[in-house]
């Protein structure tokens, strides 16, 4: 509360200082200026009107009344999403080698082997699983013939592929100031397109407008669908979000849209579902849009108010200990990890997905237990386990 009390007074005293300089300066304007007058004073006024035009710019949102019947917009205007470019196929003189045997592949399968000759120098492609995951999507995208041929990934030679991508990121980094300038124009271009939607007649910047290009599958940690191949979305796949008097966007030439939705209680604008896991993409407003910042600002305020029932929860979950119910002691034990080791809750996984966990997911091979540690102490308890993105947590 200090902080905010301080900020106010020196907002209140920078307010009687502009006030003051305001009436200084109509003064001024009364008094006749020869042409030799200040260049900075002109400068100046130039400076002061485009922060005036940037005011104005920027939606006061925290001003408004807030939707209370669930709806996030009344109007939405947005351009769709941005497709990645067209696979254009490999250049005659690159070429790909089963058994030492040159094999030229047809455009679906030749697409997806580049996936794994860009990734040849990572540690990826030494792991089983992901070479195992590779070839099984690999042989679908591939003829009758070429799958009778390639069935072994040890016989595939994929070094004039990925020597081939590696030149490629070489010229793109020798580019010359000029080219790079034109580049970045060029992207410029695009993203005033594509990078800002109309929100209830406010412009708000998009946050990632791109499908994302097809692939192969990494995932964090030792996660079972690496090396599963992306699929490219089509324009059939997505879903458009969109005010009804907006006008629809035009998907690419040849294509349509699976389907346009009008639904101003969700705030996304595109919607796809990727095929790995089956989860659903989403193209939503930036972190610095309305309905972001409205979001954050609710939990920063749930939050604050926090101070004022911490001691009671504290209190509450060490009486539970104590409690002759089984689950009420589980609980209250779950509660004070959280609130002293900062563990995350966490959830239940299924097979297909990494094996992270957090506090009410721990399993008995995470903790260990101790009569005495050097230089720790005695019963020690020992958590040891893989968190949120793979990331590993050792605490004593």
């Amino acid at each position: 509360i200090k902080p905010l009390l301080s900020l106010s007074k020196t907002k209140e005293s920078s307010e009687k200082k502009n006030s003051s300089s305001n009436r200084s300066s109509r003064k001024i304007k009364k008094e006749k200026l020869t042409p030799t007058s200040s260049p900075i004073k002109q400068t100046t006024g130039k400076r002061k009107k485009k922060e005036e035009e940037e005011e104005e710019d920027i939606w006061r949102w925290w001003e408004e009344e807030k939707y209370t019947d669930g709806r996030k917009w009344t109007t939405l205007e947005h351009k769709g999403p941005l497709f990645p470019p067209l696979y254009e196929s490999l250049p005659h003189n690159v070429k790909f080698f089963y058994n030492g045997m040159e094999v030229k592949l047809k455009e679906a399968a030749e697409e997806i082997m580049t996936f794994y000759a860009r990734m040849l120098d990572h540690d990826y492609t030494s792991k089983e699983i992901f070479n195992n995951n590779f070839m099984s999507d690999w042989r679908k995208s591939m003829t009758q013939a070429e799958r009778e041929l390639i069935k072994d990934i040890r016989k595939c030679d994929f070094t004039q592929v990925a020597n081939y991508f590696k030149e490629q990121t070489e010229q793109r980094k020798a580019m010359t100031k000029e080219e790079k300038k034109k580049l970045k124009d060029d992207n410029e271009l695009i993203r005033k397109e594509y990078g800002f939607c109309m929100w209830d007649k406010h412009r708000q910047p998009v946050g990632n407008y791109k499908i994302e290009p097809p692939g192969l599958f990494r995932g964090r940690g030792e996660h079972p669908k690496m090396g599963c191949v992306k699929k490219r979305i089509a324009p059939e796949d997505v879903i458009i979000n969109i005010g009804r008097q907006a006008q629809i966007p035009k998907p690419p030439e040849r294509h349509h849209w699976k389907e346009i939705r009008h639904d101003n209680k969700v705030s996304w604008l595109v919607m796809w579902t990727e095929n790995v896991r089956g989860n659903n993409k989403y193209i939503m407003l930036n972190a610095s849009s309305r309905v972001k910042g409205e979001r954050d600002w609710q939990k920063y305020e749930k939050a604050r108010k926090l101070h004022r029932f911490i001691d009671t929860i504290r209190e509450s979950y060490q009486i539970d200990w104590k409690s002759k119910e089984m689950r009420i002691r589980q609980r209250a034990v779950a509660l004070y990890f959280i609130d002293k080791l900062a563990l995350r809750v966490g959830n239940e996984k299924d097979e297909d997905e990494a094996d992270t966990v957090g506090c009410c997911s721990l399993r008995i091979e995470h903790i260990k237990l101790f009569d005495k540690i050097d230089n720790i102490g005695e019963n020690v308890v020992e958590f040891d386990f893989l968190g949120k993105d793979s990331i590993r947590y050792i605490y004593y």
